[in-house]
């Protein structure tokens, strides 16, 4: 009788297999029918979008109405691409064979459209498209692909009839055989009863045991996520606060001064200087700032080149031992065959003094500072102890001091923001977390090591060159120049500023240096402008503005006069020109906050450059 039960539950259990197995490769069929007619509507979707595109194109002339059609060639191959994996019956394929003919066909008649009105034959153009050839082939395209759908519909339709009717049946088999198998269990109930609280006790202590489980790691999640909350809100309270309390003290200083200028002035006063003196170093300095935060964010602009380590440094590091004074030792360490690497030479520069005056202000009675170049293999060990470096070939720089050391929770908040142990006024906190994102942004690494009274090692590692590139030469030190470099009237510039107040500054510093300065607050009327005005020599632009950005009117400006000189103007320029951080060869920007002398240089110098070779990029971002 047991065995007989046993027997039973293994057809009982066979047959809920099968009917599982059943609904399961149904649902397989209709899914994969689903997706043939996912992929077929993407298919019609960007078709229809690209004819959408060329008809906006040949209506407006604009070249915007063309992403969609550039976009729909790469997609619509993808998609066909999925087709053919996904259909497997002769008919389907058949009319997948016919679907792609005609979608080719439909690219040839747009392409031809486009090649057309590029050659100056807009009318022609037209006249193809009423000619309603490409309205015949959209209309065939979508009765194969109406086809190819409703083919999927009735293979959805049959899977889903045969899954009922297998249902059925082996539903009809399961019932006989639990029918039996309850007639069987009448006879051992009191066995079934116990093996029953058996199973349920176990599942009872394993529930328990899971949701115990779960309770727990729910609360370590809990725990870490408000520990990493706390950390950030720490942060921000650290980096908001210093940045509050150094602002305001440098608009204190330049509020102050204007201040006292305006009430000398009211008096009748001339001796103004000093305070216009004290007034313009307060906002350099508030311009810094920015400038140090933005290279914590590692959003500053970078213009790397490929350079020899040991002949940079070895210019830096006489730098150094001239800033820092006769009590100090300078020792300079070089490696033989030192790789080559692509950085930015001045901000190298930046990150090397930031750490020699740390090195310097940790020495205070005088002391050694040892630089060191060295060839570096981070292995895998290395790369898993520090998440944010990747194993492999580096050129490693190493400032070594002899001065008092960090302990372990200073060493802890060496790289955050406003984070210093010298006196109030002896420094921002903005120095290492300024390298720490330069060396970041260029795909480096930093590291610390430090004991108290036994001196400080900052080991920046540097990503070893690809093999082949091409040295860059060094770049030159600018020279500096005795005054402002003057323009004269016939020379026009056009000045793009959304901003009133410093359009109102800019135009009138460029009219003060002698230019003929025209002024717009957007792009679209500095368009006007330049149409109206054929004789601007220079777009001047600010990068980030409302409807259309500088970089987009700057392409649009070299279509109408390609022998234009631009120069873009921002705060902020990584999401505005470059890519990733790293900006364009040639192009010319202007970092505000600018004053007179550097708006002066810098206009001149474009001025002076070698003119647009046919149409310069005004889009770096795209190459």
């Amino acid at each position: 009788m047991l065995a007989a039960g046993f027997v039973l539950l293994a057809l009982l259990l066979a047959g809920a297999y099968l009917l599982a197995d059943v609904r399961e490769q149904g649902i397989r069929q209709e899914q994969k029918a689903e997706a043939v007619r996912h992929t077929l509507t993407e298919v019609l979707l960007v078709i229809e979008g690209a004819e959408t595109a060329q008809r906006g194109y040949l209506l407006t002339g604009q070249a915007v109405y063309l992403a969609p059609y550039r976009a729909a060639r790469s997609s619509l191959q993808a998609a066909l691409g999925e087709l053919d994996a996904q259909v497997s019956s002769p008919q389907a394929r058949e009319r997948l064979t016919e679907l792609r003919g005609l979608v080719a066909a439909k690219q040839a008649e747009i392409e031809q459209t486009l090649a057309l009105y590029h050659g100056g034959r807009q009318q022609a153009a037209v006249e193809l498209v009423r000619s309603n050839v490409g309205m015949d082939l959209m209309q065939r395209i979508r009765r194969v692909v109406r086809a190819m759908q409703a083919d999927c519909d009735r293979r959805i339709e049959v899977a889903r009839a045969k899954g009922r009717v297998l249902s059925d049946w082996l539903l009809a088999g399961v019932s006989v055989i639990s029918l039996a198998i309850l007639g069987l269990a009448t006879l051992s109930l009191r066995e079934i009863s116990r093996r029953h609280r058996m199973i349920v006790r176990t599942r009872d202590e394993l529930l328990a045991s899971n949701e115990a489980l779960k309770a727990s790691v729910r609360q370590q999640a809990m725990l870490e996520e408000a520990v990493r909350q706390s950390r950030k809100m720490e942060a921000l309270g650290a980096l908001t606060g210093g940045l509050a309390h150094d602002f305001n003290n440098m608009l204190a200083v330049v509020i102050g001064n204007l201040e006292l200028m305006r009430m000398r002035l009211a008096k009748g006063g001339t001796d103004l200087q000093r305070y216009i003196d004290y007034a313009l170093e307060g906002a350099q300095r508030a311009g810094e700032l920015t400038r140090r935060l933005l290279a914590f964010a590692r959003k500053q602009p970078l213009r790397p080149v490929l350079v020899s380590l040991n002949e940079a440094v070895a210019g830096i590091t006489e730098m150094i031992r001239r800033t820092l004074g006769g009590i100090y030792t300078i020792e300079l360490v070089q490696a033989g065959g030192l790789w080559p690497v692509v950085v930015d030479v001045n901000q190298l520069e930046n990150a090397l003094v930031n750490l020699a005056v740390n090195a310097r202000d940790a020495m205070p009675e005088g002391g050694r500072l040892t630089i060191q170049t060295a060839n570096v293999a981070l292995d895998e060990d290395y790369a898993s102890r520090h998440p944010d470096v990747g194993s492999g070939p580096y050129v490693m720089i190493a400032v070594t001091d002899t001065g008092h050391g960090m302990s372990e929770d200073v060493l802890a908040k060496a790289f955050d923001p406003f984070f210093t142990t010298k006196e109030v006024g002896k420094g921002t906190g903005l120095g290492l977390s300024q390298v720490y994102g330069f060396v970041k942004q260029s795909g480096g690494h930093v590291d610390i090591a430090s004991e108290p009274k036994k001196g400080t090692t900052v080991r920046i590692y540097l990503p070893r060159a690809p093999e082949g590139s091409l040295q860059a030469p060094m770049p030159a030190p600018a020279a500096e120049a005795d005054a402002l470099p003057r323009g004269d009237s016939a020379t026009t510039i056009l000045l793009v500023e959304d901003d009133p107040s410093v359009r109102i500054f800019a135009a009138e510093a460029l009219t003060e240096l002698g230019y003929s300065v025209l002024t717009a607050p957007s792009g679209h009327r500095a368009l006007a402008n330049l149409e109206a005005n054929p004789q601007v020599a220079l777009l001047l632009t600010d990068v980030v503005m409302a409807e259309m950005t500088g970089r987009q009117l700057a392409e649009l400006a070299l279509r109408l006069q390609p022998q234009l000189r631009v120069l873009y103007m921002t705060g902020f320029t990584r999401e505005a020109l470059d890519r990733g951080g790293v900006m364009e060869p040639g192009v010319a920007l202007l970092r505000k906050p600018f004053t007179l002398d550097e708006l002066a240089h810098r206009v001149h110098a474009v001025l002076a450059g070698a003119p647009p070779a046919g149409g310069a990029r005004a889009d770096p971002s795209h190459g």
